[in-house]
């Protein structure tokens, strides 16, 4: 048999994870050519030279020790505690919440289960296998954009806005956010310098996303592209300028046209917001109600008599003030802490993956869980308008679950393959 096939295999059989075999397999074989092609180069035949090549490696045994546990497999094991954690933490909205109709606690548990397997799942999948299909991502994101909202198959309209329904699950198109957001990971990796396509791919999914979408949910998406497209070309100073002010152009023609024509509804919401006092009796209602139980929140709890909490979407939208108003800023400081250590960890893990195109998917994953995280508390503190924006992880809602856990089981993915340097992904 071949010096090199036995030196090779004696090394695999030292590594436990079969992705670890393949990458050390593929390194080592490349070490092996490049020696014998300058051997080869004085001289030596083909077969000289490679098996020369091949002893001046040293013990594979060793090697196959060292290398196993360099590039072997890790979990994030941080991300994952933060992970149960905050969703054990979300819990206690529905604990509290002091609203007649009470949401399981039975179906809260078995979308957290279902959001840890997710997590698992897609921890072990490879996500370099998306790199070659932004496309098929896209397009899949479209066809059931049109299929299930624009043409409203298995859907009914709930406050105008098309919700698929089939059977117990109920989602608004944010559910077809994670095909977009892998798709965009791909078209930016590979047509980053390409921005005619660019502009052209993103009014295109803009134009089939935002007739069916809530305005909260196309924001997310927006923030998303953007912040995925800056990281592309950081290093680009000019550009990255000329990128911000395209959209700051963009964003504020869009606000003079959205007010032109928005409904009289629409507009009363806005200006709920900016002057509750106002509209005390209708859209500033909840504005006030938020503050008012804010206000009533000292450090440790309610700073006088506790009353019952009534407050709609106490235990979703609403849920950072419920915990707020129990509890009181110390917990709800030390929960937005919690929230923001997992957009640190993940913002560390990108900073830690030499693949660029993990990188992009990392950034993309702190995009969609960082804007409605911030969204959320700012607009219970008052700084944004309402919105129906749910708080990850503390949020009830099988939705939410599944979109977060998703985001995480591909972040846990790029971490658990950032050592595996020169392996190509599965076919």
């Amino acid at each position: 048999m071949n010096e090199k096939i036995i030196f090779l295999q004696l090394v695999k059989d030292q590594i436990k994870s079969m992705e670890a075999k393949k990458a050390v397999e593929l390194e080592l074989a490349g070490h092996i050519e490049e020696t014998a092609k300058f051997l080869i180069s004085g001289g030596l035949t083909r077969e000289e030279a490679e098996a020369k090549a091949v002893r001046q490696m040293g013990d594979p045994v060793k090697i196959g020790a060292r290398m196993g546990q360099l590039h072997r497999p890790k979990v994030d094991w941080n991300l994952l505690w933060l992970f149960i954690i905050l969703h054990l933490i979300g819990f206690i909205p529905i604990l509290v919440t002091g609203w007649d109709y009470q949401p399981s606690l039975i179906d809260k548990a078995g979308d957290v289960l279902l959001g840890f397997l997710i997590v698992l799942v897609l921890m072990m999948f490879d996500y370099r296998k998306l790199k070659e299909k932004p496309w098929l991502l896209m397009g899949t994101a479209a066809v059931a954009l049109i299929v299930f909202y624009h043409f409203g198959l298995l859907s009914i309209v709930v406050y105008n806005s098309p919700l698929l329904w089939i059977g117990p699950f109920r989602s608004e198109s944010i559910i077809v956010m994670p095909l977009l957001f892998a798709g965009w990971a791909g078209i930016l990796h590979r047509y980053a310098h390409r921005p005619v396509l660019l502009i052209c791919t993103f009014f295109l999914s803009l134009a089939v996303f935002m007739p069916v979408s809530r305005m909260s949910n196309v924001i997310i998406y927006v923030a998303m592209v953007f912040l995925m497209y800056l990281w592309t070309i950081r290093k680009k100073r000019k550009q990255v300028l000329g990128s911000v002010a395209a959209l700051s152009v963009m964003l504020t023609g869009y606000g003079m046209i959205f007010w032109k024509f928005a409904t009289p509804g629409m507009k009363e919401r806005i200006m709920g917001f900016l002057n509750p006092e106002a509209y005390k009796f209708s859209s500033g209602y909840m504005p006030l109600q938020i503050k008012k139980y804010l206000s009533n929140s000292g450090w440790l709890g309610p700073t006088h008599m506790r009353e019952k909490l009534v407050l709609p979407e106490s235990y979703t939208d609403m849920a950072f003030v419920t915990v707020t108003y129990t509890f009181g800023w110390l917990f709800a400081i030390g929960l937005a802490l919690f929230l923001l250590a997992v957009t640190i960890r993940m913002g560390w893990i990108s900073r830690k993956t030499p693949d660029p195109f993990g990188q992009l998917i990392v950034v993309g994953a702190v995009a969609l869980y960082t804007v409605p995280l911030v969204y959320n508390i700012g607009m219970v503190l008052g700084l944004l308008p309402l919105a129906g924006v749910s708080l990850p992880f503390i949020s009830y809602g099988t939705v939410p679950v599944i979109l977060n856990s998703i985001l995480i089981g591909l972040v846990m993915s790029v971490y658990r393959r950032k050592d595996l340097v020169g392996m190509p992904a599965e076919k």
